[in-house]
């Protein structure tokens, strides 16, 4: 193993003193990038280790580095696991609603795509956007929640 993946480690076991140690020895480890094209900062937010990613941004590590598998920055690994059991931003909601309060198919079906549980998800007010989407009475907009895409149970 070589020295980056010492620091890859370290990071994602939270070992704090290992990566401030690697990282003032080899500073440009930054940006160096792992075969996803991850930096150490995207496994230190993933692994959900906040005093690490916080030495590492104040260190040079570009805060919105993508990754090369998802173009994914180091925030989007930091709720991956979240995701994963359908979590959302509050803003990925509120866009989802107002798309389609505004009967805009596309960005409904952007929306969908990007996020295949959000077909399962609910307003703010806690009315399930497929609901939304037969109140507003358009064809394109209901079928898409109809659409047998959307990750099964």
């Amino acid at each position: 193993m070589g020295i980056f993946d010492d620091l890859l480690e370290a990071a994602k076991r939270g070992d704090e003193d290992e990566v401030r140690k690697i990282v003032n020895q080899h500073p440009e480890l930054l940006h160096q990038r792992d075969e996803h094209g991850a930096t150490v900062l995207h496994h230190a937010a993933f692994a959900g280790h906040r005093a690490i990613a916080e030495f590492l941004v104040h260190q040079g590590a570009e805060i919105n580095a993508r990754d090369a598998e998802f173009g994914a920055t180091p925030a989007g690994w930091a709720i991956e696991y979240l995701r994963e059991m359908g979590g959302f931003l509050a803003i990925e909601l509120d866009d989802l609603a107002f798309a389609i309060g505004r009967g805009d198919a596309i960005w409904v079906a952007r929306l969908l795509r990007r996020f295949p549980w959000l077909h399962k998800a609910s307003s703010s007010a806690g009315t399930p956007f497929s609901q939304l989407a037969e109140q507003t009475g358009d064809p394109q907009i209901t079928r898409l929640f109809r659409s047998t895409e959307h990750p099964s149970e």
